[in-house]
């Protein structure tokens, strides 16, 4: 087995940070967490396991979080135990090679993406679920962190993996590999949008236009076609591919953010010695950035009653000016992974739904797979998915296998 891993020592994660300041290549030192090494293929551990070989994975951000060490050790996530090696790669498509005998819904050849947490009450076998699982919204289980009889091994950087079954997903023969990688994100974009749903003729705030910004400007489009999106976009190509996922007003990072949401919006600007509010704003603004400047602009920029969606993925402590959440009553609320839903009357994962709606038009994934490196090419893929002033990159993936067609 061939698979990229992070060992998560803390004198690796220290020097590593310490050296990274001067150059990035120490991210990819003999020294630094991240190795891409070949490892004994495991056995599997139980009946209800199974064995994936990769064909494509997508770089998520969060991975770039890890691999260049962006994270304090004073935020909340750190205080539960964490295991010592952390396997990378979620955004996978590959193909089932070996089921244990209990596993009934997967076959040897199905083509699969990963859902679930390996980590959650489904994925660990138990007859009792906590409230987080039952309903669907894995991510968020809480015996996440107990100890556990078997942990999977591997990660879609690499060439295969073994997972508990109930963590997989079948692909639907009509979606390609590049949109099979895209499904995770779909999924989260789809869970997010769903978290404050707008309302016929409401002015949304997408801020941040990643791949997740980019679909869910097209989630929130599909769920209310009536409501007004515009996107705040750090680069001028961003916001001419915002437009073409249904965005109909954009403006620039570098534009006057306050002044653009007041001709916007039609709210009130007030400004003293420096310090700005509105009155009046977007109904909903989802920051899909998250640092501590988007969120304390999100929360001045929201109207009275008005929701901040907080999506983007940050692993640093804050310093925010609350006093919208109580002087406003702007609601603070967060997304994370993907949930199970209500659609049309029937109740679905939004993994489902975004192959869905893939399939039905209703999400357009047609160039957001931008750049494809083979694994062995991983430093240069890092570098272009973390660089989008330079290379214009949306998703870069890793071409493992045989892609099963082009999009």
């Amino acid at each position: 087995m061939k698979t990229m891993y992070l060992d998560l020592s803390l004198p690796r994660l220290a020097l590593t940070r310490a050296l990274g300041r001067i150059s990035r290549a120490a991210y990819f030192a003999p020294t630094a967490p991240l190795h891409l090494a070949d490892l004994p293929d495991p056995p599997l551990p139980a009946r209800d396991w199974v064995r994936v070989r990769n064909r494509m994975c997508g770089i998520c951000g969060s991975d770039l979080h890890q691999i260049f060490v962006d994270a304090g050790l004073d935020v909340a996530p750190v205080a539960l135990p964490s295991h010592q090696r952390i396997y990378l790669g979620h955004e996978m498509v590959g193909d089932v090679v070996e089921v244990g005998d209990a596993v009934r819904d997967l076959r040897v050849g199905d083509r699969v993406v990963r859902w679930g947490r390996a980590d959650d009450c489904r994925a660990r076998g138990r007859a009792e679920l906590c409230p987080a699982c039952a309903r669907g919204h894995r991510v968020l289980c809480e015996f996440a962190s107990e100890p556990r009889a078997h942990h999977p091994i591997g990660g879609g950087f690499g060439d295969s993996f073994i997972t508990p079954a109930s963590t997989l997903l079948r692909v639907p023969d009509a979606l390609s590999d590049a949109q099979a990688t895209l499904v995770e994100p779909a999924a989260v974009a789809i869970h997010a949008a769903m978290r404050r749903p707008a309302q016929p003729g409401e002015r949304v705030l997408v801020l941040g236009v990643g791949v997740i910004g980019f679909l869910l400007i097209q989630a929130i489009r599909a769920l209310q076609p009536a409501c007004e999106i515009t996107a705040l976009t750090q680069f001028d190509w961003q916001a001419e591919r915002a437009r073409q996922y249904g965005a109909q007003h954009t403006f620039l990072a570098r534009d006057d953010g306050f002044a653009e949401t007041a001709r916007l919006t039609g709210a009130r600007l007030y400004e003293k010695r420096g310090n700005r509010m509105l009155l009046g704003g977007w109904d909903v603004v989802f920051d899909v950035v998250g640092i501590e400047a988007t969120l304390n602009n999100a929360l001045r920029w929201a109207r009275a009653g008005g929701t901040v969606v907080l999506v983007g993925v940050n692993l640093r402590r804050m310093k925010l000016d609350v006093t919208p959440v109580w002087y406003q009553e702007v609601n603070l609320i967060g997304a994370v992974g993907s949930d199970v839903v209500t659609w049309n009357g029937e109740s679905l994962s939004t993994f489902e739904l975004a192959m869905r709606w893939m399939q039905e038009g209703r999400i357009d994934s047609a160039g957001l797979v931008t750049h494809r490196f083979p694994l062995d090419e991983y430093r240069r893929a890092f570098l272009v998915a973390a660089d989008k002033r330079r290379y214009r990159s949306v998703k870069v993936a890793f071409e493992l296998g045989d892609d099963k067609a082009a999009a």
